[in-house]
């Protein structure tokens, strides 16, 4: 004869707890961390292909390196055009600057 849950003398009450200490049910912090882990672990590959195509269509800024502290990369000049909102809108110490360029030719100016 099999042994059933009534014929082995246990109740269905002392099943279940044997089974929540082994397993317990995870307060609401552990269980959201055990769900980003699954998340994690299943879309890891799409999240690096993902980066490996990002990195191919964006350039990354001009840095010195490691170690190197005093060195300087100067970032390329996007606009070599300078307009009157321009002139009118900047401090004056960064308006000088502009003017300077102008007439030095470094940059033009457009109306």
């Amino acid at each position: 004869m099999a042994r059933t849950s009534s014929s082995a003398g246990t109740t269905a009450k002392s099943k279940s707890r044997g089974k929540d200490k082994r397993k317990g049910k995870l307060s609401t912090p552990e269980a959201r961390r055990e769900y980003q882990r699954r998340y994690y672990q299943l879309h890891k590959e799409k999240a690096k292909e993902y980066q490996r195509q990002y990195n191919l269509t964006h350039k990354k800024k001009a840095r010195g390196g490691r170690g190197k502290a005093n060195f300087v990369c100067p970032r390329e000049v996007i606009r070599g055009t300078f307009n009157t909102s321009d002139i009118m809108h900047a401090p004056v110490e960064k308006t000088l600057e502009m003017l300077e360029k102008i007439i030095s030719g470094e940059r033009f100016f457009t109306m």
